[in-house]
């Protein structure tokens, strides 16, 4: 199965090129741009996740049905949406998610 790169990364980086021009030029404020890829995020992990847990339960059992193929297809196109927008979720939380990668006292030293 060959599976698309392209094809689910044009929509989410327009779009959040388009949410973040939006917040930039005052036109909605930082939550709204946020909060909009949030839900995002939300969908995207319940269809990828939900997807994921029947192919595992269908695997389990030994079940193979014809909806499979499409079904893998698209846990893995949505899980490739999901690394787009978590990316973009660093991008809009850089400050709080550098904690996760710059120690207490290296952050400590760079306010000084």
């Amino acid at each position: 199965m060959v599976y698309d790169m392209i094809l689910p990364a044009v929509p989410f980086i327009g779009g959040y090129l388009v949410t973040y021009g939006l917040y930039k030029f005052n036109i909605i404020k930082k939550s709204v741009h946020v909060n909009i890829w949030n839900m995002i995020i939300g969908l995207a992990f319940l269809i990828s996740g939900g997807a994921g847990f029947i192919l595992l339960i269908l695997l389990e059992i030994g079940v193979t049905l014809p909806i499979n193929q499409p079904l893998l297809y698209w846990h893995v196109e949505l899980g490739v949406s999901l690394v787009l927008v978590t990316v973009f979720h660093f991008h809009a939380y850089w400050k709080s998610a550098r904690t996760m990668f710059v120690s207490a006292k290296r952050r400590s030293q760079n306010k000084t």
